[in-house]
């Protein structure tokens, strides 16, 4: 009897909580961010959205010594501080958040594993984060992919693959 009851009451507890539904995305959500992330297989830039600088990583390598395991020397890392408007920084984010929301699904398959892109969007406790592998040329996968590459090619010099 005192299990019965005891139950009763936990599976009450349980059921009665507040079910709060997901809500849908909204039009307006790309406007909610902290930072913007775009990562190629050598290039990272990194947006603020409070600050109108950005951080630009570019990492290049020597040729590699033909060894087990490959040897790499680290030849040089160029580190950048790019300036957006407020405005690319908004189309930035636009597009980003479509592009992670909304993925562009591509039948398209490079050799070599060329092609490879990182775009994330985050927010205070949140990431959202679209990344595509062996894709070539990675601004050809969508409309979105295309603006972005345009916008951060108009600041700096960015890979393509």
């Amino acid at each position: 009897m005192k299990f019965k009851l005891f139950s009763l009451i936990i599976l009450s507890i349980i059921f009665s909580c507040k079910n709060e539904k997901l809500k849908k995305v909204s039009n307006d959500d790309y406007k909610r961010w902290d930072e913007l992330e775009i990562e190629t297989r050598y290039q990272t830039l990194t947006i603020f959205k409070f600050s109108d600088s950005a951080e630009f990583i570019n990492v290049k390598y020597d040729k590699g010594i033909y060894e087990i395991p490959p040897k790499y020397n680290n030849k040089k890392i160029e580190k950048k501080v790019i300036l957006f408007t407020k405005q690319e920084r908004d189309s930035l984010s636009k597009y980003i958040f479509q592009s992670v929301i909304k993925p562009s699904f591509t039948n398209t398959s490079a050799t070599d594993y060329v092609g490879n892109v990182s775009l994330k969007f985050k927010r205070h406790n949140m990431n959202l984060i679209c990344e595509y592998y062996s894709v070539g040329d990675w601004t050809e996968i969508s409309e979105e992919t295309k603006k972005i590459f345009n916008i951060i090619n108009s600041k700096v010099e960015i890979s393509k693959q």
